[in-house]
């Protein structure tokens, strides 16, 4: 589209149409010019003039932008309302031991590990029990918090700890856990590099604080720390290390729980679903592809069903499942 084209399709009338739009859009998200700006993908002063009627520039080639945003964001909703409201947190057998483990930390305090497979509930267990329980403190790391120092600037961040030197940083946060009776859950904790793991262990371990620890993250987090764990470098580590909790897969009970949850009884659709939850990715996996089979039995105007849930797990993993008869 060359400008006049689109100067022409942008009559004045038109864009007042669109202002009056955006301004209702403003409304009802209570939102700024400046956040609006954003969405549309333009810079603020072209936005304003542009909605102020002011803008001195190509009005059509602005009006384009927010009409092409105003058209997403009705698709965007229409989809979202499509979408199963979410179960909330399932007592699964599982969760019920993690959240265990966490409070044994908590009370104790301790160092405990949480290690299992993806999708075995790990990190739902973890919100749950920061959202119901006093003091907790849960800090997600990824590769590029690997190292010790990047680490505590993670945990000082989530913390609110203000400290601009890196050496200061245990100090202080150090100050802030100290008589807390607190609970620190350091999630995806596979991520953490030998010399950073260890100095969870100050946190548990140093007069004065003796906040608990949970170290949660995949399989392989437990497998370094018991395989080095005579090793100096996990030694102090290792022989701190209070309950231990691995898990590779969902229990049957788990996975019997949640699809209860979704109110599905019927066997093949049960069946179905197990399998699904078996494979890797096991209990998200599921999730996942009841989210998508209930968007696309809305499509349809109809009620989710076997084929819909086989349909959303094939579009989802590229995989065929065979017809259950």
């Amino acid at each position: 589209m060359n400008t006049i084209e689109t100067e022409d399709r942008f009559s004045p009338e038109y864009q007042d149409e669109l202002r009056a739009s955006v301004r209702a859009e403003q409304d009802r998200r209570s939102a700024s010019q400046a956040d609006i700006a954003k969405l549309v993908g333009e810079s603020y002063s072209t936005f304003s003039a542009w909605l102020n009627n002011t803008y001195k520039g190509n009005n059509g080639k602005v009006a384009a932008n927010v009409e092409r945003w105003l058209e997403s964001a009705k698709e965007r909703e229409t989809m979202a309302a499509a979408l199963p409201g979410k179960i909330g947190f399932q007592p699964t057998p599982t969760a019920e031991h993690m959240l265990s483990v966490c409070q044994f930390a908590q009370t104790a305090p301790d160092v405990v590990v949480i290690a299992g497979g993806a999708g075995v509930g790990k990190t739902t267990a973890f919100q749950h029990y920061q959202k119901t329980s006093s003091n907790v403190w849960l800090i997600t790391m990824e590769p590029s918090t690997a190292t010790m120092v990047k680490m505590m600037r993670e945990i000082a961040y989530l913390m609110g700890v203000q400290e601009r030197a890196d050496a200061g940083l245990s100090r202080a946060i150090g100050r802030k856990v100290r008589g807390t009776g607190g609970l620190m859950i350091v999630d995806e904790a596979q991520h953490l590099c030998t010399e950073a793991l260890d100095q969870l262990r100050v946190f548990n371990d140093r007069d004065g604080i003796g906040i608990g620890i949970v170290i949660g993250g995949n399989e392989t987090v437990y497998a370094r720390l018991e395989g080095d764990g005579r090793k100096p470098a996990f030694a102090q580590l290792f022989s701190r290390l209070g309950m231990r909790h691995t898990q590779p897969k969902p229990r049957d009970k788990d996975i019997s729980t949640l699809i209860a949850a979704w109110g599905i009884s019927e066997t093949r659709q049960t069946k179905l679903l197990t399998t699904i939850a078996r494979k890797p990715g096991a209990l998200r996996l599921m999730t996942k592809t009841l989210q998508l089979a209930t968007m696309l039995a809305a499509g349809t105007g109809g009620e989710r069903g076997y084929e819909h849930i086989r349909a959303a797990y094939e579009r989802l993993t590229a995989e065929q499942m065979p017809v259950e008869a």
